[in-house]
């Protein structure tokens, strides 16, 4: 079974500039765009802002090193 993850598990990583950058990702026309993909559970919005929170602790830590 795949490994699902929901808007309600990310919601407390994500920071301020987030929704813009996965707006630009999934080319959406703006943040309110992609904030109603989430909260409809879009699979590529949800997988762009999983994919961004992750690399930037991955950034977070390497940089920490």
């Amino acid at each position: 079974m795949e490994n699902v993850i929901t808007l309600e598990q990310l919601k407390s990583k994500i920071r301020i500039g987030d929704y813009d950058l996965v707006a630009e990702m999934i080319n959406a026309k703006s943040r309110d765009a992609v904030k109603q993909k989430l909260r409809r559970g879009n699979e590529q919005a949800l997988e762009a802002l999983k994919t961004l929170i992750e690399k930037r602790e991955e950034i977070i830590q390497d940089f920490k090193k």
